[in-house]
């Protein structure tokens, strides 16, 4: 026989209402969806947002670079088409840079030829409500013509970031350390180590997906035995829809290297599949 008398009423059940559950606060939402996230031209800083899985773009631009001072001139580089392709893991990428058709005139008869062939590889590693982060290298062989190649093989590794500053301003930024190579005074193909650290202040304009920005980007070196120099451009993007995106931008170097300084203009056209 039980234990509880028979007849004994249960105890009243109580009146005090239940604790509502807790709300669950949402996820933050990754920021890399639209094409103006993604693309990386024309900036030196490397974006942290990554092409998603089943996708690839194809990003060309047009740069006209002017030379002053002693034994100056001007230059031509395009299309600049860098390839990216989206991997089984939305957060990796692979990106091939096509080799480019070159012509300069600066401290020489007129040259024609192509750049080197370089193969890419960048990862978001994560973010949060305002900020985002990742990694990225690069691997550049010497296939170019003698007038444009490097000489050797180079490699670069990149930190890559952004912030969220408000609804209208942001900050992005990337250090990199990489073994780059170009031709000594002597014309021998030499590497050389640089450390590239920039900065890119982003604002959105009102009327549209478009934005303007301004970047500071400095290089421990310029080239074999030369010392360091500093970069700052403009430049404006514009997406027209999901797939198409277009920029234009405007840079120049401070710094006087061999008694010469440099500035370019320069364009471009992205496109999204």
């Amino acid at each position: 026989m039980s234990g509880v008398a028979l007849g004994q009423t249960s105890p009243a059940p109580s009146t005090s209402p239940s604790p509502s559950p807790s709300a669950t606060p949402s996820a933050p939402s990754d920021p890399c969806g639209s094409i103006l996230s993604i693309v990386n031209r024309p900036t030196v800083t490397t974006g942290v947002c990554t092409v998603r899985t089943g996708h690839f773009d194809i990003e060309n631009g047009y740069t006209n670079t002017t030379t002053t001072g002693a034994g100056g001139g001007s230059g031509v580089n395009y299309p600049q088409s860098l390839i990216r392709v989206g991997t089984a893991d939305p957060h990796f990428d692979i990106e091939f840079g096509l080799p480019s058709y070159e012509k300069s005139s600066v401290g020489m008869p007129t040259v024609t030829g192509a750049s080197d062939f370089n193969l890419g590889v960048k990862y978001e590693g994560g973010y949060s409500s305002n900020a985002d982060w990742g990694l990225s290298a690069v691997v550049t062989y010497p296939t170019g013509s003698q007038a444009f190649t490097g000489g050797n093989a180079q490699f670069s590794g990149s930190f890559n970031w952004g912030y969220t500053i408000n609804s209208e301003f942001s900050l992005a930024g990337a250090v990199s350390l990489n073994a780059l190579s170009g031709f000594n005074s002597g014309g021998v193909a030499q590497s050389y180590f640089a450390a590239i650290p920039s900065l890119e202040l982003t604002a959105g304009l009102p009327g549209g997906p478009s934005q303007i920005s301004a970047e500071y980007a400095y290089f421990s070196a310029a080239g074999p035995n030369l010392g360091s120099k500093s970069l700052i451009d403009f430049i404006y993007q514009r997406d027209f829809g999901p797939h198409v995106q277009f920029d234009t931008e405007y840079g120049f170097s401070p710094t006087v290297i061999d008694g010469q300084k440099q500035n370019y203009v320069g364009a471009g056209a992205s496109f999204m599949f």
